[in-house]
């Protein structure tokens, strides 16, 4: 029976082990005394070894698609059961102000500890995409909606890192994508080899109109109109 599964109510119906596995387990004895060496292998017995590892073949493939559909079917399952055990989880029943308080309470110990040792102070930056507003934003749906409808939340603290990677402009520009219209951003570049580095950077952030560089590293950054 190659399909096991019914189209209709979408029970699944295991495959028969009788008669195909019977059929082989009859020759179970046989095959154990060929290779314990307490019985030779005749030229008769090649034909039956082989009919019975095409037959085997032929379980094993339809045993491995029964045992995939099962396991695509168990990961929607639990998908649909984590959902709706998540919907009387506890961070649901906070007020928003509560959640995203929460949040900078994480950004601010982020912060700090850069602030403390110096060692963190140039790995630490707004870009890193291992940070808290970007690893808190990938926690859940609820996480990602209320910190993408924070502006206030990615407005608090801007720090980029020079030298800066061909991917600075792209992540830069999504990070700005979530500020308020018209807002001034004060940005505070970090050069770990405070050296000579100049680098323009050129943006489409049309909501932006000012944007206050304090350090060095970075000689402007040009906005794009909308």
């Amino acid at each position: 029976m190659s399909c096991f599964t019914c189209r209709d109510c979408g029970s699944i119906n295991l495959l028969p082990l009788e008669p195909r596995i019977k059929n082989t387990q009859s020759s179970d004895s046989l095959v154990s005394k060929i290779l314990r060496g307490q019985r030779p292998l005749l030229d008769s017995d090649h034909a039956l070894v082989s009919a019975e590892i095409v037959e085997l073949e032929q379980l094993q493939s339809l045993y491995a698609a029964q045992l995939e559909e099962i396991q695509l079917r168990r990961r929607a399952v639990l998908t649909a059961l984590e959902s709706r055990k998540s919907i009387s989880a506890p961070i649901h029943r906070l007020p928003r102000d509560i959640i995203i308080e929460i949040f900078h309470s994480v950004c601010d110990s982020w912060w700090q500890k850069a602030d403390e040792d110096w060692s963190l102070r140039y790995r630490r930056h707004s870009l890193n995409v291992s940070g808290p507003l970007w690893v808190l934003g990938r926690v859940c749906g609820l996480w990602r909606d209320t910190l993408h409808s924070s502006p206030a939340s990615w407005a608090r603290k801007l720090v980029v890192q020079a030298p800066f990677s061909k991917y600075t402009p792209e992540i830069l520009q999504t990070y700005l994508s979530h500020f308020p219209a018209l807002q001034t951003i004060g940005i505070d570049i970090y050069d770990a080899h405070d050296s000579d580095y100049w680098s323009d950077m050129c943006l489409g952030a049309p909501q932006l109109w000012h944007a206050c560089l304090q350090g060095h590293g970075l000689r402007q950054i040009r906005l794009l109109p909308g």
